[in-house]
């Protein structure tokens, strides 16, 4: 269940719909909390925007009874140190939730102070990310960005003797970085869970996230 949605204001309502009513479709739990997050300066097509979402959600209320609360926060982004700590201000309250940020629209610095702020909160369950397509009604899932920093912090050595891309078996890589079986196997999981490497047949193989990491 979701029992949080973050979302972006920008000057259309129909990727804060879209993301909205595929929270729902997903699970979006009784009392849930709603939080729309807009650039502070005074734009009639942001505030149409959001009565036209606020609508929305209204008539869909009347069917489902979800009972959500809605909030709107303004952040300024006159300096982009202060609009990541009004971010991280606004979401704090939410770290021990199950979360999803959606990045629906707006300004290009509101999105990094978002990302930003995710980043640097402590969160007791990791939200899911997601960035709207402009004009293509889908969405991108972003990748889990603090266990890849993680990973390309913990795993550096791990992911050079994978960088051909080649599958690999874990005594191979052993061997090779002359360590133990099981400190690789656990270096291991830190790529497998960051979404860095997959099992294969034939071992265990970088994906592009995990090939990302790799020095070039």
């Amino acid at each position: 269940m979701i029992d949080a949605l973050v979302m972006t204001l920008g000057f259309e309502p129909g990727p804060l719909i879209s993301a909205y009513a595929s929270a729902v479709a997903e699970g979006l739990s009784e009392g849930a909390r709603v939080l729309v997050l807009t650039a502070a300066f005074p734009d009639e097509r942001s505030e149409r925007a959001w009565l036209d979402f606020q609508r929305v959600v209204s008539m869909m209320e009347a069917t489902k009874r979800l009972g959500v609360e809605l909030e709107l926060r303004e952040v300024p982004l006159d300096d982009m140190a202060s609009a990541i700590l009004e971010v991280k201000r606004a979401i704090a309250p939410l770290r021990g939730r199950s979360v999803r940020v959606s990045i629906t629209g707006g300004m290009r610095a509101l999105a990094v102070a978002v990302l930003a702020a995710v980043l640097l909160t402590r969160w007791e369950r990791e939200p899911a990310v997601e960035v709207h397509l402009e004009g293509r009604g889908a969405a991108l899932r972003v990748p889990k960005l603090r266990k890849l920093i993680e990973a390309s912090e913990k795993c550096a050595d791990l992911v050079e003797a994978m960088r051909d891309g080649s599958p690999v078996k874990l005594d191979e890589l052993a061997a090779k970085l002359g360590r133990d079986r099981s400190t690789v196997y656990r270096r291991m999981r830190v790529l497998l869970e960051a979404g860095a490497a997959k099992r294969v047949r034939g071992g265990y193989q970088l994906t592009p996230l995990g090939l990302a990491l790799a020095d070039f």
